[in-house]
């Protein structure tokens, strides 16, 4: 009787060790979360106030502008004929042909070599 009772004995003590090295465990791993926390926290408000320093230093610049238009936009017709003129010696250009040959160009042509 005494065996088993030494044997209930020492499992407790044995359970009660374990339990106690657990509860150390936790409590070391407990404090290294809490000082990581609080450098988190530390840099957190660092970046707070860093970021609040960097908004008393933008300005919003406001620009508006008045726009005239001489012409109207809202028509049936889409370009109007310089319009027209200049989609024409884009596209003649851009095929690479001859764009002296088209109508309404306004250009001047030079009597020699130096125009």
């Amino acid at each position: 009787m005494a065996g088993i009772g030494g044997y209930f004995q020492g499992v407790s003590v044995g359970a009660a060790q374990e339990q106690a090295a657990q509860k150390r465990a936790n409590d070391a791993a407990e404090a290294e979360r809490k000082k990581l926390q609080a450098r988190i926290d530390a840099s957190s408000e660092r970046f707070a106030e860093n970021e609040f320093a960097r908004q008393g230093a933008v300005r919003e610049i406001r620009h508006e502008s008045q726009k005239v238009i001489e012409r109207p936009v809202y028509r049936n017709l889409c370009v109007d004929a310089d319009g027209v003129g200049l989609l024409d010696r884009a596209a003649a250009t851009a095929n690479s042909d001859d764009i002296w040959g088209l109508a309404g160009d306004t250009r001047p042509i030079a009597e020699r070599p130096e125009d």
